[in-house]
């Protein structure tokens, strides 16, 4: 699944279709968005638990009271996910009144 950036939450990627939400909320007609891909500099992961930012090694495992490690014995936890960053690849997107 591919995720954007937009104006309406700089920090965060969503799914196309979220994106389209979040404009008819804020009845935003069309808008540019930009293409997320992973972040491959490492040191970093995303907490879906919290819906934060941490560094690996510094905010979970052991220090986390939700830490839950995929392989139920230890390791990386399952709210653990990649970070992304934009690029410049631009999607116009359109919705209709």
């Amino acid at each position: 699944m591919k995720y954007y950036f937009s104006d309406i939450d700089e920090e965060r990627c969503y799914s196309l279709k979220h994106q389209k939400q979040m404009m008819e909320e804020d009845n935003i007609l069309k808008m540019d968005v930009f293409e997320a891909e992973v972040d491959y500099t490492g040191g970093h992961f995303y907490c879906k638990e919290f819906g934060e930012i941490g560094e690996v090694g510094e905010s979970c495992g052991k220090f986390c009271d939700k830490y839950s490690p995929r392989n139920g014995k230890n390791g990386r936890c399952r709210h653990s996910t990649n970070c992304y960053m934009p690029t410049d690849k631009i999607k116009h997107i359109k919705i209709k009144p």
